[in-house]
């Protein structure tokens, strides 16, 4: 969970080719293209890993990578792996379940992702500052860190300025950049493209507190049911598996487009819709989906 104002090195936007002057700013941090040598594939896709392995754990570390994001994964691996199966409760799995909920599917799902990234659909400011909280919760920044990434990804998806692009290698495009917060805020380039989430002070207030509030909800917990209620777990993926669904049609509220393809995210936006909450809902209509087709084709 990067601290998206701990670091905010931003690179010239005069330069026709920034992800070259960020490399040429991070000299000996990140190396360089290895053009003599055959491009190795990601596995099971066809992008071609372009940049040899960056000086990645020779590096100079902040203590930011190694206390919090280092810190925290392998200090909830180990409650999860060691401590959990001892003291396993069925009121901690139930209050686990519930939190994946809240935090996965309101926060993360529903409002990091569909509503404030992408605009697919509008809340009243009441109910979006709440999902939005919800977010935070769940150990994945502060929704200006977390929409700034994702608007970048989708912009240079799977390019060099993708943050977390796979041209850098199955592990790094993975997880490995969660830990090196210092070069992906160099790639991000600041908040231009969140302007609409920086003008409000309740977006600026988390991302200046975003470590706090998930220790605070431990204090009730704790409280509560004593030390196994905070080691909870949920992995749960609320339709967001249907990623290849979510960009051919970014701005859809909708992940799952078959019947079949279970979208919890979506069932709770349409209810919303149905009670006057959730506004301006956004799909692809047949139109869009014929063009997509008649592209795909001529990929193919």
């Amino acid at each position: 969970m990067p601290n998206s104002s701990e670091c905010n090195t931003t690179f010239s936007a005069s330069s026709s080719n920034p992800i070259n002057q960020l490399v040429a700013q991070t000299k000996g941090h990140d190396g360089d293209v290895d053009e003599n040598h055959e491009m190795e594939k990601i596995p099971f896709s066809d992008v071609a890993v372009k940049r040899k392995n960056r000086a990645y754990w020779w590096r100079k570390w902040r203590t930011w990578d190694l206390t919090i994001s280092i810190g925290l994964m392998v200090h909830f691996h180990i409650m999860c792996l060691v401590y959990a199966p001892s003291t396993f409760s069925w009121d901690a799995f139930r209050v686990g379940a519930f939190l994946a909920l809240v935090t996965s599917l309101f926060g993360v799902s529903i409002s990091y992702h569909r509503n404030l990234a992408h605009r697919a659909f509008n809340l009243p400011k009441w109910l979006e500052y709440f999902f939005a909280y919800c977010g935070i919760l769940a150990f994945q920044g502060d929704p200006m860190f977390w929409v700034s990434m994702h608007r970048m990804h989708h912009q240079y998806t799977d390019k060099d300025q993708d943050p977390h692009s796979p041209t850098e290698g199955f592990w790094f495009s993975h997880i490995n950049w969660l830990f090196d917060i210092t070069y992906i805020n160099q790639k991000r380039g600041g908040w231009k493209n969140v302007k609409d989430l920086e003008k409000q002070f309740f977006y600026r207030f988390l991302r200046k507190t975003n470590v706090i509030h998930p220790f605070l909800l431990g204090i009730p917990l704790f409280w509560w049911g004593g030390f196994p209620m905070v080691v909870l777990m949920g992995v749960i993926g609320w339709g967001e598996g249907w990623h290849n669904n979510h960009h051919a049609f970014e701005f859809s509220a909708r992940h799952g487009h078959e019947w079949w393809q279970l979208d919890m995210g979506w069932y709770v936006i349409k209810l919303l819709e149905l009670v006057g909450l959730a506004t301006h809902v956004k799909l692809p209509s047949q139109t869009h989906k014929k063009r997509m087709a008649l592209k795909k084709a001529a990929r193919d």
